[in-house]
């Protein structure tokens, strides 16, 4: 059987941090590896392809075509799957990802046969073989046409197969995050055990926490051949004795690497000489979740930190040599004054890479808005990105508040020291990443003209 994993490419409304980052389709090098081997699988990652995905179904002819996204991939999902339904009929679809277990309904199209809405890694392989076998899928494994009314979905399970990278050879060397060139990926672990409330992060496993046996992470990572690695936990700087034990590891097997791993602040500030080691055994950058200077704000969000705290881990990582690509979050409270304040605050904490996010009410958060207040519809996923404006802004129009957010981005990304911090790496580095932050820009710009109408 010809089975299609297809990693979809992005709408042109969605603000593109893909043109910052472009990193390898893990979820589907992991379900790949749970496909028996008398079958032939072809991953195609359309953000690299320039032919349209009509070629590739015409070109392999798969039985089974499969593809995964997040909720801005909602639409395109569902356009592939007709695609492939108009040329090959007796094609079986298959979607998957975080946002279709959480909202399966979204999904809902006669094009889609199949959502797996749990357990991927287990679910897959087994309606890959009831597909084969052309029975009925047992209740409570997938939901099939309608959401599951009343059914109890098997508990979560967190099995996690060596991925195939083989299988996306063709594109490793065009993978990368920021200035982490030829990047891989790896998970050791799965949810996040803190609460903040504006987070989807948590949701996706019900607030469950797993942390993978440590020799099978390392059994993995010696079996991959980049020397950049991305660590896509979504909280890697959570338990010291883990990471010291990460850390040992790695001494003990002798592996040489460069890491990125998301941190929280606090943990930072609380483990300086584990981070000091950390960095000797190749740790280069962190991301971090600072997402405000303000306390109130973060008391609101439930961060559970301050703005000593995110003052000092600023400070900590600058003189470590540690890079911190930090995430500001930016309220719809916010007027002039607060963007200057922040723009003080980036100056001062010499903050090189920020990514501001508009606060965003996913569905699912915790956090409560009024649905009158969205200026977004709720059914225009493309846009669901965690970089367009969706509250109203309170004391600013919305071209306002987009122009303060673009420039804010411009004032903090080029000035002079930053720029000259950057020099640090290698031309073709710097191009590829002026040239994102240039696509990004001019979608801001879009934005301040489609409501400049309107201020």
């Amino acid at each position: 059987m010809r089975i299609l994993l297809v990693r979809p490419r992005s709408s042109p409304n969605t603000i593109g941090l893909q043109h910052l980052m472009r990193v390898e389709p893990l979820e589907l090098e992991a379900i790949a590896a749970t496909i028996p081997e008398e079958d032939k699988i072809l991953i195609v990652d359309m953000i690299l392809e320039d032919k349209p995905i009509e070629y590739f179904i015409r070109e392999f002819d798969p039985h089974i075509f499969c593809t995964t996204g997040y909720i801005t991939h909602v639409q395109v999902m569902k356009d592939y799957c007709r695609i492939a339904k108009s040329i090959k009929p007796s094609i079986k679809t298959i979607v998957g990802g975080v946002h279709v277990e959480k909202f399966p309904e979204d999904l809902n199209d006669e094009s889609v046969d199949y959502r797996v809405v749990r357990n991927a890694i287990i679910v897959f392989p087994e309606l890959i073989e009831h597909i084969k076998k052309n029975v009925l899928i047992p209740p409570g494994v997938l939901a099939i046409k309608e959401r599951l009314n009343g059914q109890l979905l098997p508990e979560y399970n967190f099995k996690f197969p060596f991925p195939r990278r083989d299988l996306t050879k063709k594109y490793r060397n065009k993978y990368f995050y920021v200035f982490h060139d030829k990047v891989a990926l790896i998970k050791t672990s799965f949810g996040c055990p803190y609460k903040c409330n504006f987070c989807f992060c948590r949701k996706i496993t019900n607030d469950n926490y797993f942390i993978r046996p440590l020799e099978n992470v390392i059994k993995e990572l010696k079996s991959i051949s980049e020397e950049e690695i991305y660590v896509v936990d979504d909280n890697f700087l959570y338990d010291k004795d883990k990471v010291r034990e990460f850390i040992n590891a790695l001494k003990a097997n002798n592996i040489r690497k460069k890491y990125l791993v998301y941190g929280r602040a606090d943990f930072i500030i609380s483990n300086v000489g584990l981070l000091e080691e950390f960095y000797r055994w190749g740790l280069r950058t962190v991301i971090v979740g600072l997402e405000s200077f303000n306390n109130s704000e973060l008391n609101a969000y439930n961060k559970r930190t301050d703005l000593d705290t995110n003052k000092e881990c600023m400070h900590i990582l600058n003189k470590l040599g540690i890079d911190c690509y930090a995430a500001i979050i930016v309220p719809p409270e916010w007027d002039t004054s607060d963007f200057h304040e922040a723009q003080k605050y980036i100056n001062e904490l010499k903050i090189k890479f920020l990514n501001l996010q508009p606060l965003c009410p996913l569905p699912g958060i915790d956090m409560r808005f009024s649905e009158k207040d969205l200026i977004i519809n709720r059914k225009d996923f493309a846009k669901w990105d965690l970089a367009h404006v969706y509250i109203r802004p309170k004391r600013l129009t919305t071209k306002e508040f987009y122009d303060h957010i673009l420039r804010l981005y411009i004032r903090s990304i080029y000035r002079p020291g930053n720029v000259i911090s950057l020099m640090k790496y290698p031309l073709n580095m710097q191009w590829r990443i002026h040239i994102g932050l240039f696509k990004i820009l001019n979608q801001y710009k879009k934005e301040i003209m489609i409501h400049k109408q309107y201020a």
